[in-house]
């Protein structure tokens, strides 16, 4: 099976996956995506900051980027 590989950042770090995951197919690894982020975002957003933005790269075995997912976090108080 081919390799993938999630590469995240969140506006200050970027963080390269070397280990990448054994999967199916490119939508196999787009779904891994979606979910991954969305984890993510769990943990990420409730910091308290008012914008947050993360960024995650999907690359395949041959170190080509095949997918580029993005979530935006903005909080604004209606007082």
């Amino acid at each position: 099976m081919p390799m993938y590989f999630f590469d995240i950042a969140n506006g200050e770090t970027r963080i390269r996956d070397d280990l990448g995951s054994e999967l199916t197919d490119d939508q196999a690894a787009r779904n891994e995506a979606s979910l991954t982020l969305a984890e993510l975002a769990k943990d990420y957003i409730p910091g308290g900051a008012p914008q947050k933005n993360i960024t995650m790269w999907v690359r395949n075995e041959q170190d080509k980027a095949v997918l580029q997912l993005s979530l935006s976090f903005a909080m604004q108080a209606l007082d």
